[in-house]
Parts: C-alpha cells; sequence; structure tokens
C-alpha cells in the first residue's frame, strides 16, 4: 500500500491547506485539507485550473502511527500549490514590468514588452491588440501619472491613505491585464506596515457599514 504513497509532514498539510486559500490555480472541492481528513482517510479533491481548463485531481489519505500518508502524485502538485504556478508567475511578470516603467521613465521597454506578450499570449487566452494597449509604456506612465497628481492633490487624505490609494490602483490595473477575477480580491504586495493597517481600518469600517445596512 505504502509504495502508492507518499509521507507528508503536517507542517507540509498546513502550508498547503492555507495556500489553497489563496492560490487561483487550485481549489478544493467538497473536502478540506487538514489533518482531520488524514485522520479520518478521507479523499481530497483539488481541482486545477490550467488555461480556462478544469482538472479534477483525486487524492486518497491516511495516517499510521502519527504519521500522514497522501497518494504519491501529490508531489507532482505539492509545489505549484504552496508556491503558485501559472497564474501567479503571469501576474508577477505582469507587475514586475509596470513597476520597472513606471520606475524607469526614461528607458525603452518595447523589447520586454514584446517578450511579456509572447509570454502571456502562451500561458491564456489573450487579445494580443488589448495587450498591446494596456502594456504600453507610455499609456501606463500616463495613467500612473494621472492617478498620482490627483491623488496627492486630495488635501482629504492623509500621507498613508494617499501612498496606499495609488499602490492600488496600480495593482488593480496590473489585474485587468492579467484579468483573473480573483487577484481582484487580493492586496498589492508591496505595502509597507503602515498601508497595510490603514487597509484594514478600511476594510473593518467597510464591514461595520454593510453590516447596519443589512
Amino acid at each position: 500500500m505504502t509504495e502508492d504513497f507518499m509521507e507528508i509532514s503536517k507542517e507540509d498539510i498546513e502550508n498547503v491547506e492555507n495556500a489553497l486559500k489563496t492560490n487561483s490555480d487550485y481549489k478544493l472541492k467538497n473536502s478540506k485539507f487538514d489533518v482531520k481528513s488524514f485522520e479520518k482517510g478521507k479523499d481530497i479533491i483539488i481541482i486545477q485550473y490550467v488555461a480556462n481548463i478544469e482538472n479534477e485531481l483525486v487524492f486518497s489519505t491516511y495516517e499510521e502511527n502519527g504519521k500522514y500518508y497522501i497518494t504519491n502524485t501529490f508531489e507532482l502538485f505539492i509545489d505549484n500549490i504552496i508556491n503558485g504556478n501559472v497564474s501567479r508567475d503571469v501576474f508577477q511578470s505582469v507587475s514586475s514590468y509596470f513597476y520597472d516603467v513606471i520606475d524607469n521613465p526614461d528607458e525603452d521597454f518595447s523589447d520586454e514588452k514584446d517578450e511579456l506578450i509572447s509570454f502571456l499570449l502562451l500561458t491564456e487566452d489573450y487579445d494580443e491588440s488589448q495587450l498591446q494597449n494596456d502594456l504600453d509604456p507610455e499609456k501606463i506612465r500616463s495613467d500612473y501619472k494621472k492617478d498620482y497628481d490627483r491623488i496627492y492633490s486630495d488635501e482629504s487624505m492623509n500621507r498613508v491613505e494617499k501612498s496606499l490609494a495609488l499602490k492600488e490602483l496600480v495593482h488593480m490595473a496590473i489585474c485587468q491585464v492579467v484579468n483573473d477575477i480573483e487577484l481582484f480580491f487580493t492586496r498589492p504586495s508591496n505595502l509597507t506596515p503602515e498601508e497595510v493597517a490603514e487597509k484594514n481600518k478600511q476594510e473593518a469600517k467597510a464591514l461595520q457599514n454593510e453590516l447596519q445596512m443589512s
């Protein structure tokens, strides 16, 4: 029996469980990925999303003498689940490109744009003409300058609110290019501790207002 299974540590079970809550390429289907599932010997079903295609992956589990085991084919997926794969690679590539273009206003990014578009067309069903427009360096810089001027001229916002708002707008622009609906509900990855605290405060206030309205 063990030849068809691989041992997985409790730490990795917890890492996968947490990663599945945020990884847009893999989602649980009617099951939980936790220690209790292993102890009960439950099958775990994970849906893998690749280029708009859904693949259903089924893994058997069991626990024996305090050790946890899962179908050995899970080894092919564990790194991608924990570290991210297709969508995250796409997002990181587009995000790096955006910030490079913004941070280096005098540089020509024609080659980088063409390489990125080629990469995106290989990974997802994108519209090439739309990518040409969305990834145009002059457009990115122009949109950023307009947002910057508008936000930093608003005297009702403090320093942290302004920097957070600007980063969120860049994040939204990147998400729009990637065209993954789940990413719109994520935060920018480059927030400072002050900005994280401000974002937490804003979300708590929005939740309170929503509860009052209901």
